[in-house]
């Protein structure tokens, strides 16, 4: 377990932004869907959980827009993680799948958006690196989303 706490803690540290900003992503994803799991099986701690995680990562996300780099995608973007963070909560309130479907959809339209910025502008991933992170989620802000 430590190895891994390692190999995570050495991940985030040497990221690139743009790669932390992908990373949050996929531990707004993968909590997301693991809400949505839990759902299905009826588990409602265990949604609440992996809901509230990925509401934490969404959060993460808003808190990261810089609108003196880019003004004109400010705004519309964080309408898209405010919406998302709303689906989030109101799909734990109302238990409510469609609503998590959703905001996942949206996440992933984000996620295969950035990782094609980043290849335009040179900041993708090396040579064979994996698609998906190889890290089981991805703290900043001193904040862990692990289970």
């Amino acid at each position: 377990m430590q190895q891994a706490a390692t190999y995570l803690e050495n991940q985030v540290f040497t990221a690139s932004p743009h790669r932390l900003h992908l990373m949050v992503v996929d531990a707004a994803l993968r909590h997301a869907r693991r809400g949505m799991e839990a759902l299905d099986e009826k588990s409602w701690e265990s949604m609440f959980q992996s809901l509230s995680k990925a509401r934490d990562c969404v959060s993460e996300l808003i808190g990261g827009l810089q609108p003196d780099v880019a003004p004109e995608l400010v705004d519309p973007t964080k309408d898209l993680f405010i919406f998302v963070y709303r689906n989030l909560a109101k799909a734990d309130f109302d238990r409510d799948s469609q609503l998590i479907r959703d905001a996942i959809g949206i996440l992933e339209i984000h996620r295969e958006a950035w990782v094609e910025l980043g290849l335009q502008l040179g900041a993708g991933q090396p040579a064979g690196a994996p698609a998906r992170p190889a890290y089981e989620d991805a703290p900043t802000s001193g904040r862990s989303w692990s289970t």
